[in-house]
C-alpha cells in the first residue's frame, strides 16, 4: 500500500466519522461510558485488593511469652534461638520490667498498689513473610524446641481471612472487568456494523470497481480505533476527576486500615493501560464487524 493510498484511507475514515456525526457521537458516548465503568471497576478492585493485601503486613508480629520463672540469661538465649529460625525478620526482647512499666503507665491505679510484677519476659517476633506465620507459630509452640515458652499470641486467623479476601477481590474484579470488556467490545461491534450497513451501497460500488477487502476495511478500522482511543481518553479524564475527589474524602477519614497503604499503579500507567484497552476493543470490534459484512458480500 502506497503512502498516497494510506493518506486517502485515513482521510476517508476521518470523513466518515464527521459525516455520520450523530451516530459517531452516540457511539463515542456509549464507548466512553462503558470504558469509564470498566476503568472505575478495575481501579476500585485494584485499590481494594491492595488495601486487603497490605493489611497482613501489619499483622506479621508474633508475641511470645516465656515462663515467669525464666532467668534473664535464658530469655536472651531464647531470643538468639528464635532469630535463627527461618523467615524471621527481627526479634525484640521485652523484659518483664519494661512490660510492667508500660502496663502501669496505661493503668495509673496500679502504681498505688503493692502488687508484685506478675509479667514474664516476652519476645516480639516479626515475620519476614506473612505466609510463613503458621509454620513459625507451630515451631514456637513446640515444647520440644522451646520449653521456656508459656504462650504464643499470633494473628494467623486474621491473616488467613485477609489473604482470602484479597483473593476473592482479585477473582471478582477480574470477572467483572472481563464482562465489561466483552460488553464494550459488543457495543463497538454493533456500532461499526450500523456504519457499514448505512454505507452498504458505497461499499458495493467499491467492490465492483475492484477495491480489495483490505482497502475497504481500513477506514472502518480507523473508525473503531477512534471510538476506542477517544472514548478511553475521555474516560481517563472523568476517572481522574472522580479519583481526586474520592482521595480527598478518604484522606479525611484517617482510617487505620488505610495508613501506610500506597497504590503502586501510577496515573500514567493506568491511563496508558485504559487507552490500550480502548484501542484493542475498537480494533477488534470494527475488524469483526467489517469482516462479517464483507464475507456476506
Amino acid at each position: 500500500m502506497s503512502l498516497g493510498s494510506l493518506a486517502f484511507l485515513i482521510y476517508e475514515g476521518c470523513r466518515n466519522i464527521w459525516r455520520n456525526g450523530l451516530m459517531s457521537l452516540a457511539a463515542l458516548g456509549t464507548v466512553t461510558v462503558s470504558l469509564t465503568i470498566l476503568g472505575a471497576s478495575g481501579l476500585s478492585a485494584y485499590c481494594i485488593h491492595e488495601i486487603a493485601l497490605r493489611q497482613p503486613q501489619k499483622l506479621n508480629e508474633i508475641d511470645v511469652f516465656l515462663q515467669v520463672t525464666t532467668p534473664r540469661d535464658t530469655s536472651v538465649e531464647v531470643e538468639e534461638r528464635v532469630k535463627a529460625l527461618p523467615n524471621v525478620k527481627s526479634v525484640t526482647l521485652i523484659t518483664r520490667e519494661e512490660a510492667w512499666e508500660e502496663t502501669q503507665a496505661g493503668q495509673p491505679a496500679l502504681k498505688e498498689t503493692a502488687i508484685a510484677n506478675p509479667l514474664p519476659d516476652a519476645l516480639r517476633v516479626e515475620a519476614a513473610d506473612v505466609g510463613s506465620m503458621d509454620a513459625m507459630t507451630a515451631r514456637l509452640r513446640d515444647p520440644a524446641m522451646f520449653p521456656e515458652v508459656n504462650w504464643v499470641n499470633a494473628s494467623n486467623t486474621e491473616v488467613r481471612s485477609l489473604l482470602a479476601l484479597a483473593h476473592v477481590i482479585r477473582v471478582l474484579g477480574g470477572t467483572i472487568s472481563f464482562g465489561l470488556f466483552t460488553a464494550t467490545l459488543f457495543i463497538v461491534y454493533n456500532t461499526v456494523r450500523l456504519t457499514v450497513f448505512a454505507r452498504r451501497r458505497e461499499i458495493r460500488i467499491m467492490q465492483l470497481v475492484g477495491a480489495t477487502p483490505r482497502f475497504i476495511r481500513f477506514p472502518l478500522l480507523m473508525e473503531g480505533l477512534f471510538y476506542g482511543i477517544a472514548g478511553a481518553g475521555i474516560a481517563c479524564g472523568l476517572l481522574w476527576l472522580g479519583a481526586r475527589e474520592i482521595s480527598r474524602f478518604v484522606r479525611q477519614l484517617h482510617s487505620p486500615l488505610l495508613a501506610d497503604v500506597t497504590v503502586r499503579l501510577s496515573p500514567i500507567e493506568f491511563a496508558s493501560g485504559l487507552i490500550a484497552i480502548g484501542a484493542l476493543i475498537g480494533f477488534i470490534g470494527s475488524y469483526l464487524a467489517a469482516r462479517r459484512f464483507l464475507r456476506q458480500k
